[in-house]
């Protein structure tokens, strides 16, 4: 149930990332300690959809729709330190990051 970015990415920049439920009033389902009810998906993937509103039915909750993270990813909290600490030192936080990657690629191939 574990949810935390580091990073941004511009919108349409991927496909990959993780739906979360929102609440109407624009609360996302989670826990006391900051871990949200989440799955990792393709954006519009009705199968993962599904499986949270199944889950968060199971909670009791009726409301709310499913919302897509674009270019985010589940951590747990020992990757969440090392990101952290990747930060401290200058790099990059997700050494997973696609928009990052996908700079170093455009730099590889020489482009700006």
């Amino acid at each position: 149930m574990d949810i935390k970015t580091s990073y941004k990415v511009k919108e349409g920049e991927t496909t990959i990332g993780v739906y979360v439920w929102e609440m109407p009033d624009g609360r996302w389902i989670g826990d006391d300690e900051g871990n949200f009810l989440s799955v990792a998906s393709r954006k519009d993937n009705r199968q993962k959809i599904e499986m949270l509103a199944k889950a968060v039915r199971h909670y009791g909750i009726e409301e709310g729709k499913p919302k897509f993270l674009e270019g985010s990813r589940k951590i747990d909290d020992e990757e969440f330190e090392y990101q952290k600490q990747r930060l401290k030192w200058g790099l990059t936080p997700d050494p997973l990051d696609i928009g990052n990657y996908k700079d170093e690629m455009k730099k590889l191939k020489g482009g700006k």
